[in-house]
């Protein structure tokens, strides 16, 4: 009779930590990534700026997600523009860019099929001296209650994720290492290889 009612009692206990715990979590979450590209504003915004630039650098792409379909509508760039895209993996996703002040500033409406509210997503990038700071900030509302309170704080960390995997990828496709570097890169790495193993003299 003891085991069954521990089981109970822990049943009891664990469904009302998740109970109470819900009220804990937030009613909506902020993700905010930033990274320094080295490259001006003027050639960075239009990566952004551009819905059809987007699958050149955002994480959900056809790699992650082999079914996925774009549409594009309005003006190729700014204030206007629109994306969609359809997917397996990634869902049914419209994304609306409704203010663009180039070379610096983006703002957009994403509303995902099944989501009850709009993400707002804000692009901002700030000159620095050796490049440009672009600061990517997304803000979602989650319905009020325990599951999707739980969903929004997995969703949330998925996010991050995407929006950190997004922000190198543009980085890497600004700032493209050169054959020549590539090579003199792997020649470095080969040379301290073998002087770690003892196959070149110390002078």
């Amino acid at each position: 009779m003891k085991a069954p009612l521990i089981v109970l009692v822990s049943l009891l206990v664990a469904s009302a930590a998740v109970y109470f715990g819900s009220f804990l979590l937030p009613d909506s979450y902020e993700v905010r990534r930033s990274i320094v590209v080295n490259a001006k504003p003027e050639k960075v915004f239009p990566y952004l700026n551009n819905p059809t630039k987007w699958e050149e650098w955002n994480a959900w792409n056809k790699t992650y997600d082999p079914t996925m379909i774009r549409l594009y509508g309005g003006p190729l760039t700014g204030k206007g523009a629109y994306q969609e895209w359809n997917g397996d993996k990634v869902g049914m996703v419209k994304v609306h860019f409704t203010d663009s002040t180039p070379p610096t500033e983006l703002y957009y409406k994403q509303l995902t099929k099944g989501e009850e509210f709009e993400t707002i997503g804000i692009f901002s990038l700030e000159p620095l001296e050796d490049g440009t700071r672009v600061v990517w900030q997304q803000r979602t509302r989650v319905a009020d209650d325990i599951y999707n309170r739980y969903r929004g704080f997995f969703k949330k960390l998925k996010t991050e994720q995407e929006t950190e995997q997004s922000l190198v990828s543009l980085k890497t496709l600004l700032e493209p290492v050169s054959k020549a570097e590539s090579k003199l890169r792997l020649a470095n790495k080969k040379a301290t290889a073998r002087y770690s193993s003892g196959l070149l003299p110390v002078l």
